[in-house]
């Protein structure tokens, strides 16, 4: 059994963990469970008997926790759990030569770990996969220049459709500078601008948005009219949403040239480096390489790393990246998602049934509903010390049982089963993969 840390950031959420997982109520918001080994909040693992915990540290990692295949210290991957209530901050992330460069430019410099202004906190590349728990919305990439041009010109129309007041000069101007960008294609030249050129403009121009935008909520106001004429529902819903959490933020602007995506629960997308995004509400399983490493543009009161992300988005207009599924058998249904990653690969098992899962290197399995059993091998197939763990005596497998939000650990061994009558749901996050159905 996993010992997972509970990390609570602003835009996390009361309620999420909660409603899904049946936890007690917290008064502060929760944001992630951390299920891995990153040194900046490892899990521990709970060993038998109960009352003994051995914290998983990555400086000293076993060779069954971290596969063969791993350097001494490392691990591949770090699964979370992440619920979003209000906007994540608009970001970037390094390639693995960029973090290694960049992690090594940093600890020359002296800056402290925890230094606020720090940018990498490992040497690591953080490719992202997240799969929706439930409904999820987010940005990620690049639109077509046409599309953000069309939503420049529309928010232009219904901003110059209702009066304001003297002073509110710098929106309609800004608005029509990013436009200029966008008919030039130039999204380097427009995220440039908003972060690094004029910032006071354009916080003023942001503040104006954020008055506009209550003006268009009020029942009988014109720029309810203005907006609701102009807009297309969705970026609508999506400037009120992050104006609400960042009123005075540039980073709305930077909203509106990024693809726009509704997940449904299962459904996903993935995120390599480079790819600039936004979380934006709803509650999913994220799987991520080993790092912490995250430059951010917006949407956030931490600091931004304005050079680094500009030096590593990529700027090109890009589709909106879903995963691609294999789903293999009805029952328990086994969706791998696909994503172009050498560090990890996630899979969605839904139940009822058992099924045998064979694996090379170490992997997670979480539960995120209903009650699944995960039964271990027995002593004598298995040649690694880590199988006591669970198991009780030689020939004899122990049970573990898993109810939502709870997580275990699964060394590099084979043969571990896992069984629920119906309605429960696992994610198995993993180096290599291969299962059968029984």
């Amino acid at each position: 059994m996993m010992i997972n840390p509970v990390r609570e950031y602003a835009w996390g959420s009361t309620t999420a963990f909660s409603e899904l997982f049946g936890w007690a109520a917290s008064a502060t918001p929760r944001a992630e469970i951390w299920m891995g080994a990153h040194p900046g909040d490892p899990s521990s693992l709970q060993l038998a008997p109960e009352s003994v915990r051995q914290p998983v540290e990555v400086t000293s990692l076993p060779d069954y926790l971290r596969g063969s295949d791993q350097a001494p210290g490392s691990f591949p991957f770090l699964l979370k759990v992440l619920a979003a209530e209000q906007p994540l901050s608009i970001q970037s992330h390094p390639t693995a030569d960029r973090a290694r460069r960049g992690f090594a430019a940093e600890e020359a410099a002296g800056i402290a770990l925890d230094a606020p202004h720090r940018s990498y906190k490992d040497p690591n590349a953080k490719p992202e996969l997240i799969v929706a728990l439930t409904e999820f919305s987010a940005l990620c990439g690049f639109r077509p220049h046409a599309e953000a041009a069309a939503a420049l010109t529309s928010l232009s129309s219904a901003v110059a459709g209702v009066e304001r007041p003297a002073d509110d000069q710098q929106l309609p101007a800004l608005l029509d500078r990013l436009h200029d960008f966008v008919a030039a294609q130039d999204y380097a030249g427009a995220l440039e601008h908003l972060l690094r050129s004029g910032r006071d403009a354009t916080q003023a121009a942001a503040e104006e948005l954020h008055r506009f935008l209550g003006r268009a909520d009020l029942p009988d106001g014109h720029g309810r009219a203005a907006l609701r004429d102009a807009l297309d529902p969705g970026t609508r819903e999506m400037l009120a949403h992050v104006s609400a959490a960042f009123p005075a933020d540039p980073g709305i602007f930077v909203t509106l040239l990024l693809n726009r995506v509704r997940l449904q629960p299962g459904e996903s997308i993935y995120l390599p480096a480079g790819n600039l995004h936004a979380y934006l509400h709803g509650v999913g399983v994220e799987l991520m390489g080993n790092s912490d490493n995250v430059l951010r543009g917006g949407l956030t009161s931490k600091p931004l790393a304005v050079d680094e992300l500009l030096s590593v988005t990529d700027f090109g207009v890009l589709p909106v990246p879903h995963c691609p599924v294999q789903d293999s058998g009805p029952a328990p249904r086994r969706t791998q998602y696909q994503a172009p990653f050498e560090e990890f690969q996630l899979e969605l098992i839904e139940f009822p049934g058992e099924t045998v899962l064979d694996r090379l290197g170490p992997g997670i399995v979480l539960c995120t509903a209903g009650t699944f059993t995960l039964h271990a091998p027995d002593a004598a197939s298995s040649e690694d010390a880590a199988g006591e763990e669970l198991t009780a005596a030689p020939g004899t497998p122990r049970m573990l049982t898993l109810t939502p939000g709870e997580s275990a650990f699964l060394p590099a061994i084979t043969g571990h089963r896992l069984s629920a009558s119906a309605h429960a749901q696992a994610f198995l996050a993993s180096t290599t993969f291969a299962s059968q159905d029984l």
